[in-house]
C-alpha cells in the first residue's frame, strides 16, 4: 500500500476534532486563535505572568547565540522546523483533556525504535478502529532482514542499519489516518484551567522535549540560561530516550536514527575533541554512556586514561556521573599503562638492553660461540647506541629530553608520545631499509630455539636465538618480527666472478681490507632502495655506518650490520604497546599523553555477550565463545597493528597478512556456527553463501557471523585459541613474493 502522504495510507476524509487539516488562507488564523489559555487570542506568553528564560540555538561556538522563539512552543502551536507536512504522525505536548493543537507533525518513522511510543502512538489507532490484532499480526511477522526503504521530506538522516524501520514498514496495513500521540507531561501547569500559567520548570520541561524530538529529526537544539552547552542538551535529551524506551534490537544503540544523528552532532560540536579540556573528557565518557555511542566512549576513555591523574586533581563533580564500571576500568588501564610505562622507560631512558646480550651471545660452550663473532657483533651494538644517543641528544638538546628546551617545544619533560612516536618512524624507516624481505621468520613465541645448527643458515640462526631470548626476556612476551633478519653486504655485488669461486678463496676475500669505494658500493647494494626514506635520522645512519666500515673487511662489515641490527630490533621491539594508538580514534594530533589503552570488555549499556563470538571447531561439532579483546587489544593485536606487521603484508603480496598470533595456527580453523533458516532448520554446507560473497574477514579462518538488521556491532572481533607450537610463518603464508633489484 502507498504511503506517498501519511506514512500508513491515505488520510481519513474527515479530519478528527483536534486534527482538522490546515489550508494556507487560514493559517494565520491558526496562528492567533490557537493558545494555551482558551478562549484567549495570542501568540505569547504575557509578561506578567511569568519571565521568559532566554533561549537560543545552540552553536559549536560560543560567539553565536541565535535567538530562538518561544511563543509557537510555550503556546502549544506548531513549530515551524518539526512540522513537515508529509508526516503522518501528529505530536501533541499534553494530555487528550487539555484540548490544546499538535506542535509537531512528523514521520513514523521518528518513533519507530521507540516501544513506549509506538504503544500509546498506533494502540490508539487499533483500539479507535477496533482491530486489535493487525498489530499482533505485524509484528509476529517482522523481518531481521533490512527492507527497502525510500526515505521522505522530513524522516530523519539514516545510517546504514535500517533494523529500527524493519518496525516501520510492518504498519502498512494500519487503518489509514493520521496518528494522534499525546505526550502528558508532568507540568506544573494545570492546562485545563485558563488561569493556570507556565512555571519555568515547565518551560524548561517543554523546550527539552522540542529538543528531543529535532534531535531525533537532525534539527537545531535550542539552549537555555538554565541549560546553556550542548553536554546539558544532550543529558535531557538521553534521560528522554531512555524514558521513552528508545533502542535498536540488542539494545547496543538509542536505535539506528538516534546513534546516526548524535554521530553528526558530535562531529558538529566536535564532543570528541577532548585533547586540551580534562572537563570535556569527562562529558564525553557520560555522553558516550547515556547516549550509546560507543565512538565518543572509547574516545573519552582513551584520552581520559592518558591524563587520568589531572582529571583526578581537577575534583570535578561530574566525575562521580560516571558509572561504577567505566570508573573502575579507567583505574585498572591507568595501572596497566603505569606498567607498560616502566617497562619503555627502563630501555629507552639510556637505551640499555641488557638482556640482548645474556643468553646464547654470552655463551663460550654454545654451537654457534664456535662460529659467530658475537663479541664483534656486541661491539657494533654498543657504536650503534652511542651514535642514537648523540642524534638524539643534538636534536633535541638532552635524552630524554626537558621540557620547552630550544630545541623541543614538549609541555612535559621525559618520554612522551609525541618523542616515541618520532622515535618509532626513525627506526621504522630503518628497519625498512636494512630487512630482508625475503626471510620469513621461523620463530614463533610458542617455541623455544633448539639447539639444532645448520652451517648453511649459521648467521641468520644466530641471530634469531638472540632475537629469541630477548623477546622472551621480560614480560609481556613479544611476538616476533614477521621479517626479522637484515640484508647482509656481500662482495657478490661489487665483484663479477665472486660467486664463482670455491669458498675457500671467498673467505680469504672477505678477509682482506677493502677500499673505501667498494665498501660504499657493497652497502648500498645492502640497502633496499625502494626503503630509502631521506629523514635526518637515515642520513645520519648511513654516514656513521659508512665511518665504522672505513679500512675493515666485508667479514668485520657483516659483523658490524648484525649488531646494528640487534640494536635496532631491541628498540623498535620497546614501543610498539604504547605507541600504537588504541583503533578508531579521531582526535591525536599534538597529543603527548599516551592513547594505547582501551576500555577492556563491552561496553556499560552492552551486555557482555554481546562483546563475545561463537565459532565451530572446522571437522568437528564443538562450539567456542570467546571474548574479542583477545586479539584486538591484546598484546599479539597490538603489534599486529604496527609497522612491522603492516608492511609485511604488503610485502607478502596479500589484501591480509595470514601471520597468526603466537597462539595460533591455521590448521585449527574456526568457522561460524549455522544460521537457522526461517522453518527453523540448519542449512547444510552446500546450500550455505559462498564463503567470498559479502566476507567480513576477521583473522585466518575466521569469518564474523552476519548481524541481523538493527543490530549494532559493538567493535569487538572474535578470535579462537589454536596451538601448533611448530607450525612457522613460511607454512602459513607460503611461498613470499621475491624481489628483484636488490643488487645491481
Amino acid at each position: 500500500m502507498s504511503r506517498g502522504n501519511t506514512g500508513l495510507g491515505s488520510r481519513p476524509n474527515s479530519p478528527s476534532k483536534h486534527t482538522r487539516a490546515v489550508t494556507p488562507t487560514d493559517e494565520l488564523k491558526v496562528h492567533k486563535r490557537r493558545s494555551w489559555i482558551p478562549g484567549k487570542a495570542r501568540a505569547e506568553v504575557q509578561p506578567g505572568e511569568v519571565q521568559l528564560p532566554n533561549a537560543w540555538i545552540a552553536a559549536p561556538s560560543d560567539l553565536e547565540k541565535p535567538r530562538y522563539d518561544l511563543s509557537p512552543l510555550l503556546n502549544f502551536q506548531r513549530i515551524p522546523e518539526l512540522w513537515h507536512e508529509s508526516g503522518d504522525v501528529l505530536v501533541y505536548l499534553h494530555a487528550r483533556e487539555a484540548h490544546r493543537g499538535p506542535s509537531f507533525r512528523l514521520d513514523s518513522s521518528v518513533i519507530t525504535a521507540s516501544r513506549k511510543l509506538s504503544s500509546m502512538a498506533y494502540g490508539n489507532v487499533l483500539r479507535t478502529n477496533q482491530t486489535p490484532t493487525i498489530l499482533e499480526n505485524q509484528m509476529r511477522s517482522l523481518s531481521l532482514q533490512i527492507p527497502e526503504h525510500t526515505s521522505k521530506p522530513g524522516s530523519p538522516v539514516n545510517g546504514g542499519s535500517q533494523g529500527s524501520r524493519a518496525m516501520s514498514d510492518s504498519f502498512d496495513d494500519v487503518p489509514a489516518q493520521d496518528v494522534n500521540l499525546y505526550l502528558p507531561l508532568p507540568l506544573q501547569a494545570d492546562l485545563t484551567s485558563a488561569h493556570s500559567s507556565l512555571s519555568i520548570e515547565d518551560i524548561e520541561q517543554l523546550i527539552a522535549v522540542r529538543n528531543v524530538f529535532a534531535f531525533l529529526t537532525n534539527q537545531s537544539l535550542v539552549a537555555t540560561s538554565k541549560t546553556p552547552n550542548i553536554f546539558g542538551i544532550f543529558l535531557k535529551i538521553a534521560d528522554y530516550l531512555q524514558r521513552y524506551e528508545f533502542s535498536n534490537l540488542d539494545g547496543s544503540t538509542l536505535g539506528e536514527d538516534a546513534a546516526t544523528n548524535f554521530r553528526g552532532y558530535s562531529d558538529r560540536f566536535r564532543l570528541a575533541d577532548v585533547r586540551t579540556s580534562r572537563e570535556k573528557t569527562i562529558e564525553a565518557i557520560i555522553l558516550g554512556e547515556r547516549m550509546r555511542s560507543l565512538e565518543l566512549y572509547n574516545e573519552g576513555f582513551v584520552h581520559g586514561v592518558g591524563k587520568y591523574d589531572e582529571i583526578v586533581k581537577l575534583k570535578s563533580p561530574k566525575y562521580y556521573m560516571i558509572t561504577d564500571a567505566t570508573a573502575k576500568r579507567l583505574e585498572r588501564a591507568t595501572l596497566d599503562l603505569g606498567l607498560r610505562l616502566r617497562t619503555v622507560r627502563t630501555r629507552l631512558e639510556s637505551f640499555d638492553f641488557p638482556s640482548a646480550f645474556s643468553g646464547v651471545a654470552n655463551s663460550t660452550t654454545s654451537t654457534e660461540s664456535k662460529t659467530i663473532r658475537f663479541k664483534a657483533w656486541k661491539a657494533s651494538f654498543l657504536t650503534m647506541r652511542r651514535h642514537v644517543m648523540t642524534f638524539y641528544k643534538e636534536r633535541y638538546g638532552a635524552w630524554p629530553p626537558s621540557a620547552k628546551s630550544k630545541k623541543n617545544e614538549f609541555e612535559e619533560s621525559g618520554l612522551n608520545r609525541i618523542l616515541l612516536q618520532e622515535l618509532y618512524r626513525d627506526f621504522s624507516d630503518l628497519y625498512d631499509l636494512l630487512v630482508n624481505r625475503t626471510a620469513l621468520t621461523t620463530r614463533s613465541t610458542d617455541q623455544v630455539s633448539s639447539d639444532e645448527f645448520d652451517e648453511e643458515e649459521v648467521t641468520a640462526k644466530a641471530m634469531r636465538r638472540i632475537l629469541d631470548e630477548y623477546d622472551r626476556s621480560s614480560p609481556p612476551v613479544q611476538p616476533p618480527v614477521p621479517f626479522d633478519v637484515p640484508l647482509l653486504p656481500s662482495l657478490e655485488g661489487t665483484r663479477r666472478d665472486f660467486e664463482r669461486l670455491d669458498p675457500k678463496k671467498q673467505k680469504k676475500e672477505n678477509a682482506k681490507r677493502l677500499e673505501n669505494d667498494e665498501i660504499n658500493q657493497a652497502l648500498m647494494q645492502s640497502y633496499n632502495r625502494d626503503g630509502i626514506n631521506s629523514t635526518a635520522f637515515i642520513q645520519a645512519f648511513m654516514t656513521f655506518e659508512r665511518q665504522s666500515a672505513r679500512g675493515k673487511n666485508m667479514e668485520e662489515i657483516q659483523d658490524l650490520r648484525n649488531g646494528q641490527w640487534l640494536f635496532m630490533y631491541a628498540v623498535i621491539q620497546s614501543l610498539p604497546l604504547v605507541v600504537v594508538d588504541a583503533p578508531g580514534l579521531q582526535w591525536t594530533t599534538g597529543v603527548e599523553y599516551f592513547l594505547c589503552e582501551v576500555p577492556k570488555g563491552a561496553a556499560p549499556w552492552i551486555q557482555e555477550s554481546q562483546s563475545r563470538g561463537w565459532y565451530t571447531i572446522s571437522g568437528g561439532t564443538g562450539v567456542v565463545s570467546l571474548p574479542a579483546d583477545i586479539i584486538d587489544h591484546g598484546v599479539d593485536g597490538i603489534y599486529r597493528r604496527s609497522h612491522c606487521w603492516q608492511v609485511a603484508e604488503k610485502w607478502s603480496g596479500q589484501n591480509e597478512l595470514a601471520f597468526v598470533p603466537s597462539h595460533e595456527t591455521a590448521d585449527s580453523i574456526l568457522m561460524p556456527p549455522p544460521v537457522l533458516s526461517a522453518d527453523g532448520e540448519i542449512p547444510s554446507r552446500s546450500s550455505s553463501p559462498k564463503r567470498n560473497s559479502q566476507r567480513n574477514s576477521v583473522h585466518l579462518g575466521l569469518e564474523a557471523l552476519p548481524l541481523p538488521a538493527g543490530v549494532a556491532p559493538s567493535g569487538a572481533k572474535p578470535v579462537v585459541a589454536r596451538h601448533d607450537p611448530l607450525k612457522s610463518f613460511e607454512d602459513i603464508l607460503g611461498e613470499p613474493k621475491s624481489f628483484k633489484g636488490k643488487k645491481s
